[in-house]
């Protein structure tokens, strides 16, 4: 009975805080300092929600996670594995918003990966390939794509742009029927026309 009291109590005081697993707000503190829900029972420690509120904020303020592990005395992996997490989640609601990109719109790939010697470029491999599509002076698109067949690149290029855009590539030869979207214009990179 004193148990039920106390917690009752407790969300008085804490009445206008939010559960951070389901959003309600039956929250109170337990004897071991940990904020806890009373509808979905789970529950986390005060200091490790206060040093992740740090983290996020300093991922806002695009502070390097070696620096923040550092000041706020967090290993660097837990920094990076919240960064990681927060990156992941804005992916995910880019990719929910579905808003389409349209006017001129630069279009090109990216490898990145490991440091190897020999073989660079398409040829290479081990490395992972990114998808770039950018509005000019608008919005930015990337996805990481497997493979860069012509039919891949024009399900998301298709999917992503509006029809009727201007379309500027290289002269990659997967680009070769960006034409029946809109205006297709090539850029030799080797010598800049």
């Amino acid at each position: 009975m004193l148990k039920s009291i106390y917690q009752k109590r407790l969300t008085s005081f804490y009445l206008g805080r939010k559960c951070i697993y389901c959003g309600k707000r039956k929250v109170c503190i337990t004897s071991r300092r940990y904020v806890k829900c009373l509808a979905c029972k789970r529950q986390k420690s005060l200091n490790r929600l206060r040093w992740e509120i740090q983290i996020l904020l300093c991922f806002v303020e695009q502070r390097p996670a070696n620096q923040v592990a550092i000041e706020y005395e967090i290993s660097y992996q837990k920094v990076t594995r919240i960064f990681r997490l927060v990156r992941e989640l804005l992916f995910h609601q880019c990719e929910l918003e579905g808003k389409r990109l349209s006017g001129e719109i630069e279009i090109d790939e990216a490898y990145f990966g490991g440091r190897r010697k020999g073989k660079r470029g398409r040829a290479a491999a081990g490395k992972s390939v990114v998808l770039g599509l950018l509005e000019r002076d608008g919005k930015v698109y990337t996805r990481i794509v497997h493979t860069l067949t012509a039919e891949n690149l024009m399900g998301i290029i298709k999917k992503k742009t509006r029809k009727g855009s201007v379309y500027h590539t290289d002269t990659f030869t997967s680009y070769n029927s960006l034409h029946q979207f809109g205006k297709h214009l090539k850029v030799k990179q080797s010598n800049g026309k």
